[in-house]
């Protein structure tokens, strides 16, 4: 009896569906015509790198630390992707990453911490010494892990500042960044 009365939308599962399917596609149709969004199937190295203003950033973050950071210049090629604060020892750390020409990945942050501070500070995942690199009479100290999915870190003692350099780059990319960042001034703070 009670069954009767309802009205046919609530009389079973398949009118529900029919209901929800039909919302989809109104959606799709409402936000496919505003043009906030696109659909590129692929891999997404099939897109253009997406540029940051990472000097504007660290002109900023000059000013909100204790130590002296630097921009390095990289070489033609290095696109400036990525700029963001991290937190080491407790004290900010300015990040920025650039995709190389080879396509692969480095990244830098800078930190007034004690290196061992910095290694610990760097992520989560535990890293153990493992050799050392000169890169234009600085040494490097290369410190990684027994497990393939952890990044070895570059960790530099610059007196004034310590400079962890990871990513999915080769050698000689690691160095690249780690002499340019060595050879370049301190931001002025202002």
């Amino acid at each position: 009896m009670a069954g009767e009365n309802k009205p046919r939308i609530f009389q079973d599962g398949r009118d529900m569906m029919i209901n929800v399917a039909i919302i989809v596609v109104a959606m799709l149709v409402v936000v496919g015509f505003t043009g906030m969004c696109s659909f590129n199937p692929g891999a997404p190295e099939d897109g253009p790198v997406q540029k940051v203003d990472a000097k504007a950033f660290l002109d900023l973050e000059a000013r909100a630390v204790d130590f002296p950071v630097r921009y390095p210049e990289m070489p033609e090629g290095w696109t400036t992707n990525s700029a963001r604060r991290s937190v080491i020892g407790g004290a900010p750390a300015p990040v920025v990453g650039w995709v190389t020409p080879e396509q692969g990945y480095i990244q830098l942050t800078q930190t007034g911490a004690a290196l061992d501070d910095a290694i610990a500070g760097a992520d989560s995942s535990p890293r153990s010494f493992e050799r050392s690199v000169d890169v234009g009479g600085t040494e490097a100290r290369v410190y990684g892990s027994g497990d393939a999915e952890v990044r070895d870190v570059w960790a530099v003692d610059a007196g004034d500042v310590r400079l962890l350099v990871t990513g999915a780059g080769s050698d000689e990319e690691h160095s690249a960044v780690i002499a340019r960042t060595l050879e370049t001034a301190p931001i002025a703070r202002g």
